[in-house]
């Protein structure tokens, strides 16, 4: 009985568990505890990061303001109940943001630690990206309207001024500006640049004229008229695509925009010079168009606001350039004319933000240190007339007149759903580059081409819908917040 006494072991059990029981207890509820310090200092991080990132993308703060914000951003997005205090450093280069806080204990009050410290630090480099920004902007006569232009002017340059900062001249920054309308102007300067079609090479050079003419021959028999720098859109396929012009493909060459006086009748739009020496059959409305001697020598009266220009009396284009005073000063040039043929606008927004001829200002596609950016704004739907009860049945336009099938139909009103189609299949090919797309439809209350723009848009956040005059402003200055890419180094 005593031997079997000394070998039981049942009590020892008892007091080894009694023993170890409270530090288990302790050890488990410490790894509890910490774990919720763990996920509150992976909080305060995020939350940090997110502050760091907003104050890194403003500009033009003071330090009060900067603190503020910071303040306010991890207030946002810290969880709810938890309290640190934040630290803020704001260089011209870099924003460094830390925070202390603590958490409360549960288990590891057994031992007398209330609290646990956590804290985290961020590190935002302020790199940004070289960014190459085109605006195409809509400068069609219904901007006139309400005050739109005068908003549009003072939305886009705001954005100049907060990605320009206070640099005249940044390397790495450049913006260009295609305002458009029926047509777009790339400027006379260039007609001997080898990609303007000077010899009518090109199969749509002489479709509204005697077979052979050249449209730069017209311009020269006006005394009193030169080639502004309009063009037409090349034909299809070239219209919608970046390839380069060569003579050896005539119909990838532009060729110059010349609208045909129109007979003599009151339901033509654009009479500008008289059909006087024409002596064929009298309601022959074509060949009074096509007859080419009535320019020989003709000076356009001063008040004649028509003319070989007419539906394109758009500003010149301006290329890429990182010097803020041209790129402003070519804002406030905008004028408002015109009916709208999007797909024109938007595929020079294109050519100008492309590394290809016939600008080259931009850097190569697989740059990886370059964001190309297309910003398109549009305060109306595609349109080139209608019908107008004309043998054209459309305004001239940069696809000429709708009776040359250019848009897929011989009628105004339906070929603009050509148009719609061209815009869809140049945002396409756009993005296909890896350019992004920003798109605004400016008080438009058309659906389809809501629609349209918005499917045009790199993401649905990066399309705005019919903001006032007011509200312009501050879409323009979302979209300059949104190019500038930061990177958290620590």
């Amino acid at each position: 009985m005593v031997g079997r006494f000394t070998r039981d072991q049942k009590g020892g059990v008892l007091f080894i568990f009694a023993f170890a029981f409270p530090i288990a207890l302790v050890v488990i509820g410490m790894a509890i505890d910490y774990s919720r310090g763990l996920a509150a200092r992976q909080t305060i991080a995020s939350a940090i990061d997110a502050a760091a990132l907003a104050v890194g993308s403003s500009v033009n703060m003071s330090e009060s303001e900067i603190e503020a914000h910071a303040q306010a951003y991890f207030d946002a997005n810290k969880a709810d109940g938890q309290s640190a205090t934040i630290s803020v450093n704001a260089t011209e280069d870099m924003v460094t943001i830390s925070a202390t806080g603590t958490v409360d204990t549960t288990f590891l009050r057994l031992i007398h630690i209330t609290k646990l410290d956590v804290g985290a630090s961020t590190e935002v480099t302020k790199r940004q990206r070289n960014i190459e920004l085109i605006m195409a902007l809509d400068n069609t006569g219904s901007m006139s309207w309400s005050g739109k232009l005068t908003a549009l002017k003072t939305a886009a340059t705001q954005l100049v001024n907060t990605l320009y900062g206070e640099e005249e001249t940044p390397d790495d920054l450049k913006i260009g500006l295609v305002p458009f309308a029926a047509a777009v102007n790339i400027g006379s300067g260039n007609l001997n640049s080898g990609w303007i079609d000077v010899n009518a090479l090109s199969s749509i050079a002489s479709e509204d004229f005697t077979p052979g003419t050249n449209p730069l021959t017209l311009y020269s028999d006006i005394t009193n008229r030169s080639w502004n720098g309009c063009v037409r859109a090349r034909p299809a396929p070239y219209d919608t695509s970046d390839a380069a012009p060569t003579t050896a493909t005539p119909d990838t060459l532009w060729v110059p925009y010349f609208a045909p006086d129109e007979p003599d009748f009151s339901w033509y739009a654009n009479g500008y010079a008289p059909d006087d020496g024409y002596t064929g059959e009298h309601n022959d409305y074509d060949a009074r168009q096509r007859y080419s001697a009535k320019y020989d020598g003709y000076s356009i009266p001063s008040w004649e606001d028509d003319g070989p220009d007419f539906n394109c009396w758009t500003p010149t284009v301006t290329p890429l350039t990182n010097v803020k005073s041209n790129v402003i000063a070519a804002i406030d040039a905008m004028t408002a004319s015109g009916s709208t043929v999007i797909p024109g606008g938007l595929s020079w927004g294109w050519r100008l933000v492309s590394p290809d001829a016939p600008f080259t200002e931009g850097a190569a596609y697989d740059d990886e240190d370059t964001v190309k950016v297309i910003v398109l704004l549009t305060d109306g739907q595609n349109s080139v007339g209608g019908g107008l009860g004309t043998h054209n049945n459309s305004y001239y336009n940069a696809y000429g007149y709708a009776q040359s099938g250019h848009l897929g139909a011989t009628s105004g009103s339906q070929s603009e759903s050509t148009l719609d189609t061209k815009t869809a299949t140049l945002c396409q090919n756009i993005k296909d580059q890896d350019i992004r797309i920003y798109t605004i439809t400016f008080q438009l209350s058309d659906g389809p081409t809501q629609d349209l723009m918005r499917n045009c848009a790199t993401s649905t956040s990066m399309y705005y819908n019919s903001p006032t005059n007011e509200e312009l402003e501050t879409v323009f200055d979302d979209i300059a917040k949104g190019l500038s890419e930061l990177r958290i180094s620590k």
